[in-house]
């Protein structure tokens, strides 16, 4: 497949992938991905295993406007891109374990995603809130599902590998995911930042597993650093789902959450912030660990000026 020659450039277009593969562009690019690395062969994983795990995988994604399978194959893809063009592998003396494990959780990381976000939940009192505690309630979700799937012998990914292999690699899914939750932005970032500070080499454990999860969070706000054609359409993609809450808060009598209301379109505005305040400072640290992700701050600031003559905000 002619898309997939591009499974190593930042420009490539799950878009695309999803069109030529009639929508199963996370079975297909993760399975690619997989061999690509050798780590099928090296953990002598089930080729029908892992058939059967990734349907199910594509398959447990909902049909949201932005949370679905194609943003867990577009997170996947940058994933992969940051570990091994960026020098993530290199740099932080990745085992095969972690190499999997990080492939493993941008795969899964939104599994099952509602389409309404954490905040909802809480402010809903759902089912799912009281569950979870208010606390990380979908990265919880998310992480907790795709474990207990894998109790089914065919959809065990993690059948060959040895229990304390199983161990590693589950530590660090968990954590890469939970780290997703957005409320847990700042502490991540801080403690990165407070590391490179430290000069840690960043190859034991814990400085492993940080650096895998600012991996995949870089990964999953990617879209504001891509080009720009791929980049404004995740953007509409994000405004839909996210007007679609702010339908759902209004139903409920509840106030519409930050930049959801139709009513009051502010998408401009709200990504403007949210590259000032989240993306170019995040990618500016991930930047100072493995350079060669640097030309990614350029490209969020290109996308941003065209925010800046696009301004959709209520007059």
């Amino acid at each position: 497949m002619k898309n997939l020659e591009k499974l190593d450039s930042w420009d490539m277009s799950v878009f695309d992938i999803e069109r030529d593969t009639n929508g199963n562009a996370l079975y297909v690019v993760c399975y690619s991905i997989l061999q690509k690395m050798d780590l099928v062969s090296h953990f002598n994983i089930d080729d029908k295993i892992l058939r059967n795990f990734l349907m199910n995988v594509q398959a447990g994604y909902h049909p949201n406007p932005y949370h679905n399978s194609m943003h867990a194959a577009d997170v996947l893809h940058i994933t992969h891109y940051i570990l091994s063009k960026g020098g993530l592998i290199k740099k932080c003396n990745l085992t095969d374990e972690d190499q999997l494990a990080a492939i493993f959780a941008a795969a899964v990381h939104d599994y099952d995603h509602p389409g309404i976000n954490n905040s909802f939940h809480v402010k809903a009192q759902t089912y799912l809130a009281y569950l979870y505690n208010d606390r990380t309630v979908l990265e919880n979700k998310h992480v907790s599902s795709i474990f207990e799937l894998m109790k089914l012998p065919r959809f065990d990914l993690l059948q060959s590998l040895t229990e304390d292999q199983r161990r590693d690699v589950r530590d660090t899914v968990i954590e890469m995911i939970l780290a997703t939750d957005m409320s847990l932005h700042g502490k991540y970032v801080s403690q990165f930042k407070r590391r490179l500070q430290e000069n840690h080499d960043f190859v034991k454990k814990a400085d492993v597993r940080l650096a895998l999860a600012m991996a995949v969070k870089m990964a999953d706000i990617s879209n504001c650093g891509r080009p720009e054609r791929i980049y404004l359409r995740w953007s509409n993609k994000i405004a839909d789902e996210f007007y679609m809450q702010g339908d759902r808060e209004r139903n409920l009598g509840m106030p519409c959450s930050p930049f959801m209301d139709r009513m009051q379109p502010a998408m401009a505005k709200g990504q403007i912030a949210f590259m000032n305040y989240i993306v170019i400072p995040m990618f500016d640290s991930i930047s100072e660990l493995v350079p060669d992700m640097r030309f990614s701050v350029d490209l969020t600031e290109s996308n941003k000026s065209y925010w800046t003559r696009n301004d959709d905000s209520a007059q």
